[in-house]
């Protein structure tokens, strides 16, 4: 049996709708109903594996079933960003903020680069062997660097992905990843 992850963005948040890069805040309470509604579309799980931020677990756990926080499915560390508004930073630090959208092993100010990220994730990926289907509850940023691992594809396709709340991206690993619609 081959392995099968089932990526699963979190439900929205508040920075999500009014554009501001993340903090650890809790999902919107419209979100927890839907992702209780999606986790009777999707095949129980072995089980669900959740990043550790308080959005993705909210979410985990709105789907139900054994949940594994697994600290590498972890956001991006947006550093200095966390909590500001896009709008806010291409107004204060429109350089730097176009240096990070271009070059993906720029960072935030004390942040991680998405190439960092995207190496994260892939060791991740890499390092996992267990057989069956797992539900993993992430970020929209770790699920494109999941994206680009397994189409072995370079960091420049980053920011041609977008993942929206509570959307399901699976990759499915026998002898190598493939992505799967």
């Amino acid at each position: 049996m081959p392995t099968r992850l089932s990526f699963v963005c979190h439900a929205r948040t508040e920075a999500q709708r009014l554009g501001r890069f993340p903090l650890d805040e809790p999902v919107e309470p419209k979100g927890l109903l839907k992702a209780a509604e999606l986790a009777l579309r999707l095949k129980k799980p072995v089980r669900i594996l959740s990043a550790p931020e308080t959005r993705a677990w909210q979410t985990a756990e709105a789907l139900g079933g054994e949940i594994e926080i697994v600290p590498e499915l972890g956001d991006l560390d947006f550093g200095e960003w966390q909590g500001v508004a896009l709008a806010d930073l291409q107004e204060s630090e429109p350089e730097l903020l176009a240096a990070w959208i271009l070059d993906p092993t720029q960072a935030p100010p004390a942040g991680e680069s998405v190439a960092a990220l995207c190496a994260r994730v892939g060791a991740w990926l890499e390092g996992f062997y267990e057989v069956g289907h797992f539900v993993v509850v992430t970020h929209p940023f770790v699920i494109r660097a999941a994206i680009l691992h397994a189409l072995e594809a370079g960091t420049a396709s980053f920011n041609a992905i977008d993942i929206e709340p509570l959307s399901v991206v699976d990759l499915r690993l026998n002898g190598r990843w493939r992505l799967r619609f």
